[in-house]
């Protein structure tokens, strides 16, 4: 019987063979011998004693969100679910018309893909939705609304669903009454809106077992945490204005096969520019801070303070060691949920050990600054005993060395002593399975010249007396019988019971008191990552401070913008040397700002310059600018980009009219409006009667004229003085030096206005053909003198009138009663217009 036979159960597992010179030689399963007897197996229990499911560490998840919406009485609220971070976002009931639009931005930024709602949702909310959730896949479109009863969204129910929560971070032995009691302190139930979303969010991640892979009723739906946001204090921007000011761009692969989501970049973006994080969650954070510019002057100025302490030279160590510890902190919050469904891998052990011991690295040394900046106080307070207490349990109980080597958890020395005495015990087996053969080879007959001895885990170890013989099949023997034998076909097969037993089992039970001591720690190691991100943001834009000049912007509370030698960030890094311009608009100032100039002047770069300028200071970033005084902007308005497309069913000049309507409605005095161009989608005098009557109504609101900035070719609103006279108007143009045929852009903005676009010597450097430009040119002369305009291949006068006075003369001829008029008609006529007579 050969010993690959017997071990048909199993691989890797080990065997003695001593004959009867004594020599002994170390098998596997599969009969293959290992060199030096002493040596282990790696793979020894891979099969059945590692129960932890391992994932390579490069491995991802897509990104997937699941939101829930409830919206009554004017008030909405909504939930959404993360599938990555397997965290749940609540925000809190927000005041919201008909017209839904801080609905479509939050749905715009968090990029759902399931809305739920309930079944009685008002139906001026399912319209507004179903252009903006919809997706276009290649086969079909598809509808990613779905609907649960309403039952589902009743607020009692709904309560009951969050209390009944099961948050890693709520310890096991509450009460009903502190689990309550916790849970309060997490969830403002007075938000009801709020409430009803997020109980019908939950009901549908439960339905659809959302999150998890296996197929296990036991198992629930990973929520790692709960949180709350707002949006009203938050400068408003929508998607128009995003694309418009370039904030975030993305470019696509090249390849066809790359060319979707998984294949796209961020392009020359500000986003772009400034994202210098060295940790994914800090890019993740500033993608938020991107997404989500503040009003919070407060908030903002600590922000700015911390960007000034790290771009200060004197600080320069401080940062070069912070950077390096936020480089080694990863995302474990998809380490979390995988320990939260006993999913852990070696390489999540590892991250979440080197994510906390650099934690704490970066905890000492905020604590060793000032504590009057407030990223360092924050994280002096949250970096506290907990972390410690995480990365000393995991540094005493995990051996990581060995980890690596055999694949699966291992613990270390001197955490349990039985755990240790099986280690040393299975560790000794080879020699101890030598000695028993040589004792069995010892007591049998003469005629036996060899015996092997086999540890099997089911029955502990076997002996066979007759290696040669063939047995098909071996039963398993109850683990009582302390030696017990079998006789067949003349061979001997002899069982023992041994205390030496694998430690795998008990390494494991380790392994998962170990994750939930971790997990009761949820929450902190998520306020540990939030902070880190925070970090990681701010030495980011202190990086990009020093590398491009910016400077500390000053946020009064006057309702001013003055911007000292402004630069456009993403314009000056194509070209050189980049001009600055200032900026002034409020109290003092006009607030109405309308420019005019040539082509290519660079009207449309100052216009966005200034909206960009004012963005960057409100998510707490320095400004390209040698000075900067900025009031609280409520939100930005461009008129800039006409986003077409066939799915919308607008033409462009209706997208333009919308634009500006939702300026006219929604603008105040904290407002900063942005316009280029408006009215060129129609005929000039419709256009611009309707620019006149804009600009006309700001000027109507008084004092709370909100800042506008505007730039036309239409002339005539200045020329004939079609705006009414006042202060808050300041007419401004791009100052340019017109040399014959030569025109030089000095890119410099004075008081004025120009009285012609120069559309000829734009057209001539565009390279169009010189014939064409010359035929422009006298066209546009013929119209502003109000004269014909004759067609290229039109034939002289003279002969006009010859063949004109022709035809009268043939006509006067011609007897009107008797005559043939058709055939005067071709005949004549006809012959005579062509030049044939």
């Amino acid at each position: 019987m050969s010993t690959s036979r017997i071990l048909s159960s199993g691989q890797g597992i080990p065997s003695r063979t001593v004959t009867s010179s004594g020599a002994a030689s170390f098998y596997t399963s599969d009969g293959d011998s290992i060199i030096g007897a002493d040596d282990e197996d790696e793979s020894l229990h891979e099969n059945h004693i590692n129960p932890v499911r391992q994932r390579a560490e490069s491995s991802t998840i897509n990104d997937q969100i699941y939101m829930s919406i409830f919206w009554q009485g004017g008030r909405l609220g909504l939930a959404y679910y993360d599938i990555e971070s397997t965290q749940i976002h609540m925000m809190m009931d927000s005041i919201e018309h008909d017209d839904f639009s801080l609905l479509q931005r939050v749905i715009r930024q968090i990029n759902p893909v399931i809305v739920v709602l309930s079944s009685k949702q008002d139906d001026r909310l399912i319209k507004t939705l179903k252009p903006i959730v919809t997706v276009e896949t290649d086969d079909e479109t598809e509808d990613v609304l779905q609907f649960l009863p309403s039952i589902d969204f009743s607020a009692d129910i709904c309560k009951r669903r969050i209390l009944n929560l099961d948050l890693p971070s709520l310890p096991k032995h509450y009460t009903e009454s502190e689990r309550t009691l916790y849970i309060s302190s997490l969830v403002p139930f007075d938000n009801q809106c709020m409430i009803r979303a997020t109980g019908g969010l939950l009901k549908y991640l439960e339905k659809m077992r959302v999150g998890i892979e296996l197929e296990d009723t036991d198992v629930r739906v990973p929520i790692l945490d709960i949180k709350t946001f707002t949006l009203e204090d938050q400068l408003l921007l929508d998607d128009i204005a995003f694309c418009a000011l370039q904030i975030f761009h993305k470019e696509l692969h090249p390849s066809v096969y790359k060319s979707g989501q998984t294949g796209a970049k961020e392009g020359l973006s500000l986003f772009g520019i400034l994202n210098r994080c060295r940790s994914q969650i800090g890019s993740r954070q500033m993608r938020v801070w991107f997404l989500r510019p503040l009003r919070d002057q407060s908030v903002l100025k600590q922000r700015h303070d911390a960007v000034s302490f790290f771009i200060t030279p004197r600080n320069i160590e401080i940062v070069s060691a912070l950077s390096d510890n936020l480089n080694n902190v990863k995302d474990i919050q998809k380490v979390l949920s995988r320990m939260q469904q006993s999913q852990a891998s070696i390489g999540d052990w590892q991250a979440l050990y080197r994510t906390t011991y650099h934690a704490i690295s970066i905890g000492d040394l905020c604590k060793s600054q000032s504590h009057s900046i407030d990223i360092f106080k924050k994280v002096s307070l949250k970096f506290g005993e907990e972390l410690h207490r995480i990365a000393n349990l995991i540094s005493k109980i995990v051996d990581f060395d060995e980890m690596s080597v055999q694949n699966r958890f291992v613990v270390n020395p001197n955490v349990d002593e039985d755990l240790d005495e099986k280690k040393r015990r299975y560790n000794g087996l080879p020699d101890f399975m030598t000695q028993v053969a040589k004792e069995e080879l010892n007591r049998l007959s003469e005629d036996i010249t060899e015996c092997n001895v086999i540890y099997l885990p089911q029955f502990n170890r076997a002996q066979c007396i007759n290696p040669e013989a063939k047995l098909e099949t071996v039963e398993v023997f109850d683990q009582e019988v302390l030696e017990q034998e079998l006789y067949e076909q003349g061979e001997v097969y002899k069982l023992f019971h041994t205390s030496v037993d694998l430690s795998t089992d008990q390494e494991t039970s380790i392994m998962h008191k170990l994750q939930n001591s971790i997990l009761e720690h949820t929450k902190a190691l998520l306020e540990v990552l939030e902070l880190c991100g925070e970090l990681d943001c701010l030495l980011a834009f202190a990086t990009c401070a020093k590398e491009f000049n910016y400077v500390k912007p000053k946020l009064v509370p006057e309702n001013v913008i003055d911007i000292k030698s402004g630069r456009h960030p993403l314009q000056e890094l194509c070209c050189s040397p980049f001009v600055p311009n200032d900026v002034c608009s409020g109290q003092d100032y006009s607030n109405i700002k309308i420019l005019t100039g040539p082509n290519a002047c660079g009207k449309s770069v100052y216009l966005k310059q200034v909206a960009v300028i004012v963005y960057m200071a409100h998510i707490g970033s320095f400004v390209p600018a040698e000075s900067a005084s900025i009031g609280p902007i409520e939100r930005i308005y461009t008129r800039i980009q006409s986003l077409d497309s066939v799915s919308v069913g607008l033409s462009t000049f209706m997208i333009d009219i919308n634009q500006m309507s939702q300026a006219l409605k929604r603008a105040t005095e904290s407002s900063l409006i942005i316009i280029d161009e408006f009215g060129k989608g129609t005929e000039m005098v419709d256009g611009m009667s309707l620019l006149c009557g804009c600009l006309t109504y700001w000027l109507e609101m008084g004092k709370r004229c909100p800042h506008v900035f505007v730039c036309t070719h239409f002339h005539s609103l200045i020329n004939q003085h079609l705006l009414p006279k006042s202060p808050k108007i300041k007419y401004m143009t791009l100052e340019t030096v017109h040399d014959g045929e030569e025109l030089l852009f000095l890119y410099h903005l004075v008081a004025g206005h120009t009285n012609s676009s120069y559309a000829s010597h734009i057209a001539l450097q565009a390279g169009l053909p010189q014939e064409i430009v010359k035929r422009g040119t006298e066209v546009s002369k013929l119209i502003r003198q109000n004269k014909p305009i004759e067609k290229v291949d039109t034939e002289g006068t003279d002969t006009q009138y010859k063949r004109s006075k022709m035809i009268v003369d043939r006509f006067l001829e011609l007897d009107l009663e008797n005559g043939d008029l058709i055939s005067f008609l071709s005949n004549v006529v006809l012959p005579i217009s062509e030049g044939q007579i």
